[in-house]
């Protein structure tokens, strides 16, 4: 076995945390991305006051959370209503949103089980591409906004997939 010039254990990728193993389940529908990425942010607001008695105090208000999805691929089985549903059809109102993680990383010890994020208050801003081919929709560059999201960890919170207990 090689080592490398600072003598250090080589890492050995054998099952990087990917976006395949993010499984998305929108209002029923489980599907898979190519590539999810989430940003969430609050802005605070500061005001600052000019105290009598020669003190100057600052308060600071938090303001209301915002979030972007993006999917680059979201792919989804036997969903030939996916753009009826909440989030899709604004009409119908906001959607909430699951993406459980599991897999392992290229490190020793360090497995991504049972993580769930939930996105509430989501809302289909754009697409660029959507196909349907022997019942497998594909939907490119998926843009979303959200309002909350909530992290629950540990181990048996994540939804089943839906090849677990196939024989």
């Amino acid at each position: 076995m090689a080592n490398d010039i600072f003598n250090r254990k080589l890492v050995d990728p054998k099952k990087p945390v990917t976006a395949d193993m993010a499984l998305i389940e929108w209002d029923g529908i489980l599907s898979q991305a190519t590539n999810i990425q989430w940003q969430y942010s609050q802005q605070p607001t500061r005001r600052y006051t000019l105290g009598n008695n020669g003190r100057n105090t600052a308060v600071i208000y938090p303001g209301r959370p915002q979030g972007t999805i993006t999917i680059q691929r979201l792919i989804a089985e036997g969903s030939e209503n996916l753009f009826s549903k909440p989030g899709w059809d604004i009409c119908k109102g906001v959607a909430t949103i699951s993406v459980s993680l599991d897999g392992a990383s290229t490190f020793e010890g360090c497995t991504v089980t049972g993580g769930v994020y939930t996105f509430r208050g989501c809302t289909v801003t754009g697409y660029s591409l959507s196909l349907n081919s022997e019942d497998l929709t594909v939907a490119d560059n998926v843009s979303i906004e959200f309002l909350q999201m909530e992290y629950t960890g540990g181990v048996g919170t994540a939804p089943a997939r839906p090849d677990e207990g196939a024989e």
